[in-house]
């Protein structure tokens, strides 16, 4: 069995640059949460919320405003149906 994904297909992958002491913040951060057993334990998932609570806290803006422009999209449904190599299409009688 795979791993869970932890993020959205739609995530960017970026790079940020910190401090030796921003790191020691961070994995402070990453600690406390996993002995806490909480599930956003992970260095994207801690940076999201410190981004997400200064929107909300600092600059005023409330996080549905944001969230509003990005209307969940419906998820293909798996089915157990599956194609066999060779005969596309074809039904044999």
């Amino acid at each position: 069995m795979g791993k869970t994904r932890r993020y959205s297909k739609s995530a960017q992958r970026t790079t940020i640059y910190l401090e030796p002491s921003e790191t020691v913040v961070l994995k402070q951060i990453e600690a406390l949460r996993q002995h806490r057993s909480e599930a956003r334990d992970s260095p994207s998932e801690i940076v999201a919320d410190a981004l997400w609570r200064w929107l909300v806290e600092v600059e005023k803006i409330p996080r549905e405003e944001i969230e509003k422009r990005f209307p969940p999209k419906d998820e293909p449904q798996k089915t157990n149906l599956k194609t066999f190599p060779g005969n596309k299409g074809k039904i044999d009688s």
